[in-house]
């Protein structure tokens, strides 16, 4: 009963119908990123892919950054000089931290990449491959590329999604063991922790900005193997991965002032709180960035 009231609840809004009524099909993304450098994460299909394909039909350099070399190389076909394919495992610290190495100025940091496993995986760092991946790794990642001084006056996006309602803010559910490991409860928690990484990234370089945004309910392949029941029954009606995508290309092109704690989502800063459970936070922001510092500190010892 409880996940039939939150899906029927959201959905006239995080479909694809909510982004019709906001009538949004009709204001398209204007902007101009022509002499821009993006780097967006898990470029290689779904809402990633959808994005860097934006950010080069308008103008930015993208380097598309995914594990798989043949979707990457398909990307590159579609979008053009504009696509720059880099090839890295996003699970793992180690290849994180070489793009950031790699990387010149970055204009805008898109932190895409994320998982949905219900099962538990260690990565060959010992750390499981869903923290790694949603958070661990991109806060290597960013962190490198702000104490290089390379996302100066840059804008990050953290995509996130309505699955961090069902959370708090906590420490457990960031890397539970094996023998706990829920990934529905793993996967929220990373999602809220994401808040916390853009609150913090604000202003942590000079003119640096960074949000969070919820992409709607979007049909793409993670959603399908993930979620395959709500492909089944809804899949006609969850959004494009363009539409999913269209918060980051706004927030890119127009850099509103962030807002402490918001959730962006369709263009809007919006309460990251769907029940009022979730405001009773079980960690602070302080302790959720000792956490991910001292798991970094271990990786990379």
């Amino acid at each position: 009963m409880k996940a039939l009231y939150f899906y029927g609840r959201f959905l006239p809004s995080f479909t694809g119908i909510g982004y019709v009524a906001r009538g949004l099909p009709l204001r398209a993304v204007k902007a101009d990123f022509s002499g821009q450098t993006w780097v967006v994460t898990g470029a290689s299909g779904g809402i990633g892919r959808a994005i860097a394909l934006g950010a080069a039909a308008r103008g930015a350099k993208v380097l598309a950054v995914a594990r798989r070399a043949e979707a990457l190389a398909d990307l590159a076909r579609e979008g053009g000089a504009g696509i720059i394919p880099v090839q890295r495992d996003l699970s793992l610290v180690a290849d994180n931290l070489l793009l950031a190495q790699e990387a010149s100025r970055v204009d805008v940091l898109v932190n895409n990449v994320g998982m949905l496993e219900t099962r538990h995986h260690a990565t060959a760092e010992g750390v499981g491959r869903m923290y790694a991946t949603n958070l661990l790794a991109p806060f290597a990642l960013t962190e490198r590329l702000i104490a290089d001084g390379k996302l100066d006056g840059g804008a990050i996006v953290n995509v996130a999604s309505g699955g961090l309602y069902n959370a708090p803010l906590n420490l457990p559910g960031l890397d539970a063991p094996a023998k706990s490991f829920n990934g529905f409860v793993a996967y929220a928690t990373h999602k809220r922790a994401q808040i916390v990484l853009s609150d913090t990234w604000t202003g942590a370089a000079p003119g640096l900005v960074a949000y969070t945004m919820h992409p709607g309910w979007v049909r793409t392949e993670g959603v399908r193997s993930a979620l395959p029941w709500m492909d089944r029954r809804i899949g006609p009606l969850l959004r494009t991965t363009a539409q999913g995508g269209d918060t980051v290309l706004w927030l890119a092109a127009q850099r509103p002032t962030p807002e402490p704690g918001a959730l962006w989502f369709d263009r809007k800063a919006r309460t990251a709180h769907a029940y009022a459970r979730t405001r009773d936070a079980l960690a602070t922001p302080d302790e959720v960035i000792a956490r991910l510092e001292n798991d970094l500190a271990k990786v990379v010892s």
